[in-house]
């Protein structure tokens, strides 16, 4: 019903409203603020997990309402102890003037490597991984991230954050807390907040939907949370004809099970598409469980004149489709291993372009201020598969092949 009234809502009003362009132009503020203080991991973003486990909303160890970022002094804690409370610390019980205290000015830099070994390498083809993705015929090394970070309180509830990687900028916001825990806004450069927040480099769904941690939108966002219901809406690129748009999330948690829908209603070239998905995030021990699925449609005027020429809804073919689903177990406090599994179909009605990937993750702190990952990416064949000269996109190729590949990644954050 959530989806149904939210389309409604947007069919009806949101998409005339966007159509006339009445909002103007959103600027990026770009202000410096360098996250993170030396004596913590502020860089690490908010994991679905640990506010399930943890049965709290993003503000019981984040300063941003909307998770991630600077922690407060509880979230700090949490991190110092490899994401779990040392047994003689009751989180409750911590007076609210520590939970609340802020840090006016703070800095980051977190490095990444990663060192990305082909099982069979094709060296006619001879592609290579670049910053932006992984996929490659050849074994490579490369630097992944180099970004600094800068965070900065203006007043009680305004903060202003800017970050920079590889001389590209990726977040440049202001984020205004309106109504503590109920109600913030952002405005500027920043990630849309869809589904389930992530910062793993490589989930092949959020990649083939143009979401992935690497990507950046310009726009508001707003969002809160009231009791167990979370929420949030954002309008971005509204000055860009290419991918003007909105989104909305609402969900809720019971327990260590976290839940929701996001929709992202946009216009990235003459056709309206609509992208929904359905998550889940539950957790407890150690051991976390998520899913995803999505499916994308565009408007199809000719399929509504056929259907019900008198409607006034926008019929759509559904033409796309992705999910994944995961699971995750913390060994020991430093060392995790993890399992994914994804597909993305751009085109549901063509045979052979679909791409499927079983990802096996090992991820072990090593020190206060450094880990390493291996990653193993088992891109599985599609059996309905055409001809290499019959497929357009030749960046799929790779992975409809099914070519696997090792990545041995290290992080330093500072």
């Amino acid at each position: 019903m959530l989806i149904c009234l939210f389309k409604s809502n947007l069919l009806s009003s949101t998409a005339t409203f966007l159509q006339r362009q009445v909002l103007t132009s959103l600027l990026i503020l770009a202000i410096a603020i360098f996250t993170l203080s030396v004596f913590s991991v502020n860089k690490a973003e908010a994991r679905p997990e640990f506010a399930a486990e943890l049965d709290k909303d993003c503000t019981f160890c984040h300063i941003d309402p909307a998770g991630g970022g600077p922690r407060n002094r509880i979230g700090e804690i949490f991190e110092e102890n490899y994401f779990e409370f040392p047994e003689d610390f009751d989180p409750d019980a911590v007076p609210e003037e520590i939970k609340d205290a802020i840090k006016q000015f703070t800095t980051s830099l977190e490095l990444q490597t990663a060192f990305i070994n082909t099982m069979h390498p094709d060296t006619s083809e001879g592609t290579i991984a670049n910053c932006n993705a992984c996929h490659t015929s050849v074994d490579r090394f490369l630097l992944m991230q180099a970004e600094a970070t800068f965070n900065a309180q203006a007043s009680e509830r305004i903060r202003l954050t800017f970050s920079n990687n590889l001389g590209t900028t990726l977040n440049a916001f202001a984020t205004v807390d309106a109504i503590p825990k109920h109600l913030y806004f952002k405005v500027g450069q920043f990630r849309l907040p869809y589904g389930i927040k992530q910062k793993d480099h490589n989930i092949l769904v959020r990649e083939g939907y143009n979401l992935g941690s690497n990507k950046r939108d310009v726009g508001i966002e707003l969002g809160g949370s009231a009791g167990r219901v979370f929420y949030n809406a954002a309008f971005f690129n509204t000055d860009n004809a290419k991918a003007q748009g909105l989104l909305g999330t609402i969900g809720g948690q019971l327990g260590a099970v976290r839940a929701g829908v996001s929709c992202i209603y946009e216009k990235p070239g003459d056709d309206w598409e609509r992208l929904i998905s359905t998550f889940i995030t539950a957790s407890y021990r150690g051991i976390s469980l998520e899913g995803e699925f999505n499916f994308k449609d565009a408007s199809a005027n000719d399929m509504q004149a056929s259907i019900a020429p008198e409607s006034d809804l926008d019929f759509a073919e559904i033409d796309s489709k992705g999910y994944y689903v995961g699971a995750k177990y913390r060994i020991i406090p430093q060392l995790t291993v993890a399992g994914r599994y994804g597909l993305f179909d751009p085109d549901r009605t063509v045979l052979g372009d679909a791409s499927r990937r079983i990802t096996f993750i090992t991820q072990y702190n090593f020190m206060e201020n450094g880990a390493i990952s291996l990653f193993y990416w088992a891109n599985l064949p599609n059996a309905d598969r055409k001809p290499d000269d019959e497929i357009n996109d030749k960046g799929m190729l790779r992975q409809l092949k099914g070519y696997n590949q090792f990545i041995l990644m290290s992080r330093f954050w500072f």
